[in-house]
């Protein structure tokens, strides 16, 4: 048998390895697995990642009810505030939408539905007017979110003590007698508006009325009487005074 072929050991050393289909099939395979297990494992090791979203307050809404808001101890979205309405004397813990009305927080989420009217619910009207800090605003477009920074809300059902003739402010009372309403859907923004008017003017002209009253509309034109309303009501409350 002849003797084998002797390859210097240098040359040995730097002959390039000699790797067969199936060996390189074989180990590919095996190196994926590995590759695949170490992958796994790295992800099993890490803790989890959680993408931060812009977040305002730490509550999270889980059922509402008139008046009160049951929560967890979680994140509300970015679109939803947690705010303390202060509205007639009288704190109201509840989450509104961002883009959510007075009007729709009380009327809907609250359950007060004596409180505002709504007409146009576009601001043109007047019909939704209530007071925040001695100021007539249109509820139908003041942002419920908004309010929640200690602002006192007034309805007129907040300048009243009942609903007795005798119970009810001397607005709200003037108006009755007077007859500045006929179907009354203007008139509770009428009574706001009036009020806010008294509490800087006690005598006002009619030339003041108009311009407290110029974002009001009453689509049963009674405004001669709702003058007689507003001057009663300012006689009434500087007799008192």
């Amino acid at each position: 048998m002849a003797d084998e072929e002797k390859v210097p050991a240098e040359e040995s050393e730097q002959a390039p390895m000699k790797i067969s289909r199936r060996d390189f099939l074989v180990g590919a395979g095996a190196g994926v697995v590995v590759t695949g297990a170490a992958a796994a494992g790295y992800v099993a090791l890490q803790q989890p990642k959680t993408v931060e979203v812009i977040k305002e307050v730490p509550v999270e809404v889980i059922k509402e009810v008139p008046g009160q808001v049951v929560t967890v101890g979680t994140t509300l979205p970015a679109s939803m505030r947690a705010v303390t309405l202060n509205l007639d004397g009288k704190s109201y813990d509840v989450v509104v939408d961002v883009r959510e009305s007075l009007w729709d927080t009380v009327t809907h989420k609250l359950g007060l539905r004596d409180r505002i009217n709504v007409g146009c619910d576009r601001a043109e009207c007047g019909a939704c007017a209530v007071t925040v800090d001695g100021r007539a605003v249109n509820g139908c477009t003041i942002l419920s979110a908004r309010l929640g920074r200690g602002q006192q809300i007034l309805t007129v059902a907040g300048i009243s003590k009942g609903t007795r003739v005798e119970d009810l402010h001397p607005v709200a009372r003037a108006f009755w007698q007077e007859g500045g309403f006929q179907c009354g859907i203007c008139t509770r923004g009428f009574v706001m508006s009036s009020y806010a008017l008294l509490q800087k003017n006690p005598n006002p002209t009619d030339d003041d009325i108009r311009e407290a009253l110029a974002g009001n509309i009453c689509r049963c034109s009674e405004y001669p009487k709702m003058y007689d309303s507003v001057h009663k009501a300012a006689e009434e409350m500087r007799s008192a005074g």
